[in-house]
């Protein structure tokens, strides 16, 4: 079976062509971006649970933070992981926020297995919509999403500064920012377009199924971030940081951040990879999805189908811009620069992606990967 091949997925209105791949022969892949959307499965927390490294910073930061303090759990999730880490490490109560019916389900009945019923409350619901006894002491949640904010961080964090957690309380974790490092998605699968494995083909049906209709959905790329080789022959800048939240301080969920990558090296330019970085707590090392084994992974902002010719010293100068949603939640996002090289003039180039927009293969990128009956 070729690397490449075509295949369809199920969607609202009918069935949508697709590019997919074979798993084992491809070094890089496409999953969706699903954390934004109510798709998570077994699956999906289980890549969450064996993520050691955020687990062990976020562990040692409840440890420290949750003693004799009241904790509001954001997307506690079905096994409820930092509601009980934070009473076993002593806090007087907590109160475990999802929005997931059954995952609120099947963490009551893991909080009344381990013992902490009576410490720990399950409340369903977004938290935006709730109401608590009282402000707490201390927030800890898991809405970092593959960029910053693309979970809703900056909002839903901000409403839980301003309404029910106390002035000067705590929050886990202490900051994210979305990084960005220039592409050559040609050079990362060694000439072949990546496409969805069929494993992957459920997730992106879930998606569309959620938002009503097929749409030019947010694209991860499995397999950069896992192997240094792949990285060396992909990256070609350095990464710069975007859509800084400061869940600590003062949290701006919107804005616009001006930055300028300089290639490092000689390649065809043809997107961005987008990732994250997280502190935990202040004084951490920061987690670092572009270059280190996550369960969060880059996120494909496609600028050029057949990748443009750059040089080291040549840079693309770019404005990122985040906006909140009609929901209100989930942030939208767009990019608007020039590259700029050695010879010629500058080239302009611009990316965006929302949570739930209409608009479906609007660009080359989108009408390769969903081809046209």
């Amino acid at each position: 079976m070729p690397r490449s091949f075509r295949a369809e997925l199920a969607a609202p209105g009918g069935k949508v062509p697709v590019r997919a791949c074979e798993l084992e022969s491809s070094p890089v892949w496409l999953f969706a971006s699903i954390g934004e959307y109510p798709v998570y499965d077994d699956v999906a927390y289980e890549a969450m649970i064996n993520d050691k490294r955020r687990m062990s910073a976020y562990t040692e930061a409840v440890r420290r933070y949750a003693p004799g303090r009241t904790v509001l759990d954001i997307g506690t999730g079905q096994d409820a992981v930092w509601a009980l880490a934070a009473a076993r490490a002593g806090a007087r109560h907590v109160w475990a926020v999802e929005v997931i019916p059954e995952s609120a389900r099947i963490a009551r009945k893991n909080i009344e297995k381990a013992g902490f019923a009576d410490r720990i409350t399950v409340v369903e619901g977004l938290s935006t919509e709730i109401e608590l006894p009282e402000p707490v002491d201390m927030c800890v949640s898991e809405i970092i999403g593959t960029l910053a904010g693309s979970e809703g961080a900056g909002s839903v964090l901000r409403d839980a500064r301003e309404r029910l957690v106390k002035p000067g309380g705590v929050f886990i974790p202490h900051r994210s920012a979305t990084t960005a490092v220039a592409l050559d998605l040609n050079s990362a699968n060694l000439g072949t377009l990546p496409g969805f494995p069929p494993l992957v083909f459920r997730y992106v049906e879930e998606v569309f199924a959620s938002v009503g209709r097929p749409f030019d959905l947010r694209v991860v790329l499995e397999g950069l971030q896992d192997n240094p080789r792949v990285r060396q022959r992909s990256y070609l800048s350095d990464a710069v940081e975007v859509e800084p939240l400061e869940y600590n301080g003062d949290l701006q969920p919107e804005g616009v951040d001006a930055v300028e990558l300089t290639f490092t090296r000689a390649g065809r330019f043809s997107g961005l990879a987008l990732g994250v970085r997280l502190w935990v707590s202040e004084d951490d090392e920061p987690l670092d999805s572009l270059v280190q084994s996550s369960n969060w992974t880059p996120v494909y902002a496609p600028l050029s189908e057949e990748g443009l010719p750059v040089r080291p010293g040549d840079r693309f100068e770019f404005e990122f811009t985040t906006t909140m949603s009609d929901d209100g939640v989930h942030p939208d996002y767009a990019l608007v620069g020039q590259l700029h090289r050695a010879s010629g003039p500058a080239v302009p180039l611009s990316w965006g992606s929302t949570h739930h927009g209409d608009g479906f293969r609007e660009t080359p990128f989108y009408r390769s990967l969903f081809p046209a009956p």
